[in-house]
């Protein structure tokens, strides 16, 4: 009888591990997902699917952390289909939308249920399901990842604010990562079901893509620390050191390292890596701010200012230069130049050029047209009488 107390004990733990519910991932994208039933994949395919869709460049990956349960060709359909769409490679692509993925952790099992309705009323149903989620430490590595790829910053912005793309204090590019605790922060939540219609005007205008992973409050403790099973048996430290010894090797992109894949079944092509290749960051159409607006286009360039698109009542800013006109009073006449561009930084010719177009057209037009009516009179008979009064002398 001094064994029944750990028998029970042990009985319990298993049903706890057997009643580990599945992860259900919900993608809020404008362009609609197969209707088909809902497939449970295994956590290292749902770690190539975020990042998929948060992957700055072209996304490129051997694939070898795959189960043996599910095969490569399988894997990359899955991908493909609950991934971002590619960019066409002959053809002028575009603005993509930005993408989000929200990671909810310590939720019970009611809640998922009442948070799965409200999306699903909205239009958004589960795309999949991921059969085993891993621990929070595993959620806590994956972040660590989306750092060191600059996705995702160690400051967090609430959610209301971090769903709005145009908000430059809580996105650092085209793709953005976070991860909250339900448990210790209960009221994202109602953040969540609160900026629902904000967010559904982003996802419908193809502003933004939102990926929301569900991960129940029993995988919190789960034995999985890690969401790729080729990442468990090294540190983070020899990973890096892996990498570094050579950056054309076929490698996986494990949890705490950034490298750039070589070659991919996804996109079957060598992709170079482009760490040291900076591209000028672009200049946004909406700023979240005011102040935000006049920093980053240094007051407009001095030729505008900085106004709100929409109305006042709107719940949503986006703050953009309003160029206006100023005079050279270097030039004779004092000109009047005006201005155009997203920081007002180029010079508006287009009234000066139909002006030059129009004139040169008018005045073409007309030296023709003089040509030709003097070609029509020349080609023209005299008249009889003075061929008459004409004769020649014996």
């Amino acid at each position: 009888m001094k064994f029944l107390p750990f028998t029970i004990a042990a009985l319990s733990g298993l049903a706890v591990e057997a009643r580990q519910q599945s992860a259900d991932v919900v993608i809020l994208q404008s362009s609609s997902l197969p209707t088909s039933s809902q497939p449970t994949l295994p956590r290292e395919v749902a770690r190539h699917i975020l990042l998929q869709r948060t992957s700055r460049s072209r996304y490129g990956s051997d694939l070898r952390d795959i189960p043996n349960s599910i095969d490569t060709e399988t894997t990359v359909e899955y991908i493909a289909t609950f991934g971002k769409s590619p960019a066409p490679l002959f053809t002028q692509a575009e603005s993509s939308p930005a993408q989000l993925v929200v990671i909810l952790e310590g939720l019970s099992e009611s809640t998922v249920s009442e948070v799965k309705d409200v999306l699903s009323r909205a239009g958004h149903k589960a795309a999949f399901a991921v059969a085993d989620p891993p621990s929070a430490t595993a959620n806590n590595r994956l972040m660590t990842l989306f750092r060191n790829m600059g996705i995702s910053s160690r400051s967090q912005c609430s959610l209301d604010a971090a769903i709005n793309p145009f908000n430059r204090e809580c996105w650092t590019g085209p793709s953005s990562v976070v991860k909250y605790d339900t448990a210790k922060s209960p009221e994202t939540l109602r953040q969540l079901v609160d900026s629902l219609p904000q967010l559904e005007r982003f996802v419908t205008s193809r502003d933004v893509e939102v990926t929301i992973l569900l991960m129940p409050e029993s995988s919190r403790t789960s034995k999985l620390d890690h969401w790729s099973s080729a990442a468990a048996g090294s540190s983070a430290k020899t990973q890096a050191q892996l990498y570094r010894r050579s950056s054309d090797a076929e490698t996986v992109i494990t949890d705490g390292t950034v490298t750039a894949p070589t070659r991919s079944p996804l996109g079957g092509a060598s992709i170079p890596s482009r760490q040291s290749t900076k591209k000028p960051k672009a200049i946004p159409q909406c700023f979240a701010s005011f102040d935000r607006c006049m920093s980053q286009t240094g007051n407009c360039t001095g030729h505008g200012e900085c106004k709100n698109r929409y109305l006042d009542g709107d719940s949503t800013a986006c703050f953009s230069c309003l160029c206006g006109a100023t005079k050279d009073t270097k030039s004779k006449g004092d000109r009047t130049i005006h201005w155009g561009g997203n920081m007002c930084q180029k010079q508006d010719i287009s009234v000066p050029f139909w002006l030059i177009t129009g004139f040169t057209i008018t005045i073409v037009g007309a030296i023709i047209f003089s040509i030709g009516l003097l070609y029509s009179v020349g080609e023209e008979q005299l008249p009889g009488v003075i061929g008459a009064g004409v004769s020649r002398t014996k």
